[in-house]
């Protein structure tokens, strides 16, 4: 596993009272792409973004999360994936989590200040 990824976001690498990397949601999809495939890491997250998208439409929560790779890099993972079917030669990328979420949706966070810069066109001549 890495190291801290945030304060903001603690995740279970961060805190160990987090017993499930997947929340608990009650449904996880996992997304893979060829190996080889030069574009598969951007497509699968934009497979992922627009699962998210449908998902909210139907009134779904839903959440989407890195480390594919490192999760079936493992004996487990590797058993699981002969298991299901997945091809030699593919690779998971990422995950979407589907459930309902439990009280209301938390507020979104205010922008950290420098982290957003509009350019003007007369900027860019």
């Amino acid at each position: 596993m890495g190291g801290y990824v945030s304060a903001d976001q603690p995740s279970i690498i961060d805190d160990p009272s987090i017993k499930s990397g997947f929340y608990g949601a009650p449904t996880v999809c996992v997304v893979f792409t060829p190996v080889s495939f030069l574009y598969g890491v951007p497509d699968a997250f934009c497979c992922a973004e627009n699962m998210v998208l449908a998902a909210s439409e139907l009134g779904l929560a839903s959440c989407i999360i890195a480390r594919g790779e490192d999760t079936f890099d493992t004996l487990l993972g590797l058993e699981l994936m002969k298991k299901w079917g997945i091809p030699e030669g593919w690779i998971a990328r990422c995950f979407v989590t589907l459930g309902y979420c439990e009280g209301g949706y938390p507020s979104p966070k205010e922008r950290r200040a420098g982290r957003i810069k509009i350019i003007e066109q007369e900027e860019i001549l």
